[in-house]
């Protein structure tokens, strides 16, 4: 006897598995801002020197199968959202990431984020005792500066040239509200 010709179905031979998944939320457990309607861009849809300006929104992305995880900032303004991706290393238990460098291509965006908040506060965080600009965060709570932002009413960001070499861009907050 093949399925379909099987006995007559009772309430008891209905099979499923089934569970609560709440709505998603950001890092910090805002509900998503409707973006429907708005129109979307990317960073490479930029030139340098342009600012971006918006309500933010940080996802976290898991990559299980990869040395590295993601956040997602999302600025939306009243037309139109911006996707800026932050490749970052996979925090520890505690939240933090280890040896972001200036120069590394991959993690450029997440040693700027982690930068320029750290320099809109206040510039000193970002000198060391010599005078020096920092080029390498030993440790840093990658998800705590994710919820900080994330947490904030508006965020403006400069668009960059990244590092020097690459083909890739970045881009730092340059204002906070």
């Amino acid at each position: 006897m093949t399925l379909l010709n099987s006995k007559q179905i009772s309430l008891d031979d209905l099979k499923f598995e089934a569970e609560y998944e709440p709505d998603y939320t950001t890092i910090s457990g805002k509900t998503y801002l409707p973006i429907k309607n708005l129109e979307k861009y990317t960073l490479q849809e930029y030139d340098p020197n342009e600012i971006i300006s918006g309500t933010p929104e940080i996802t976290y992305f898991e990559n299980k199968d990869r040395k590295s995880d993601s956040l997602r900032l999302r600025i939306i303004n009243d037309d139109e959202y911006t996707d800026l991706n932050i490749n970052i290393p996979k925090p520890d238990e505690e939240g933090y990431v280890t040896n972001i460098r200036k120069g590394f291509d991959f993690y450029r965006t997440c040693f700027d984020f982690i930068y320029s908040i750290l320099r809109y506060i206040d510039e000193h965080n970002v000198v060391d005792d010599n005078g020096e600009e920092i080029n390498l965060f030993k440790k840093a709570n990658i998800i705590n500066f994710a919820k900080y932002i994330d947490e904030q009413e508006r965020i403006s960001v400069r668009v960059t040239e990244g590092n020097p070499d690459s083909e890739y861009g970045s881009w730092i907050i340059i204002k906070i509200e």
